[in-house]
C-alpha cells in the first residue's frame, strides 16, 4: 500500500482526511501491516526453533560433526538458528 497516496481515502475530495477517513486510512494501513508482521513473527518465534531442534537431532548421528553439535545445549543452537532466520529475513527485505 503506497501510504503518500492517500487520495483514495479522501471520500469528500476536499484534499483534507477527516476524522472518519483518517480512521478508515489508519485501518487498512495496520491490517496489511499486521498480517506480514505476523507472518515473520509465526516464523521467527515457531518454525525456527522447531526446525533448529529438529536438525540438531538430525545432525547428532553424523560422524565428527555429531558430537560437536551434541554437547551444544539445545536452547544455544535454537537461538543460533533463529538469529540467522532473522537475518535471512531482514536480507531478504532489502532485496524487495
Amino acid at each position: 500500500m503506497d501510504i503518500s497516496n492517500t487520495q483514495e481515502f479522501d471520500i469528500d475530495m476536499n484534499g483534507l482526511l477527516d476524522r472518519e477517513e483518517f480512521a478508515e486510512f489508519i485501518r487498512k494501513l495496520t491490517a496489511e501491516s499486521l498480517c506480514a508482521i505476523s507472518l515473520k513473527l509465526i516464523i521467527t518465534l515457531v518454525a525456527a526453533p522447531a526446525l533448529a531442534l529438529a536438525t540438531k537431532r538430525a545432525t547428532e548421528g553424523v560422524p565428527g560433526v555429531g558430537k560437536v553439535v551434541h554437547k551444544v545445549p539445545n536452547a544455544i543452537y535454537a537461538a543460533a538458528i533463529t538469529m540467522a532466520a532473522v537475518l535471512i529475513q531482514r536480507s531478504a527485505e532489502g532485496v524487495e
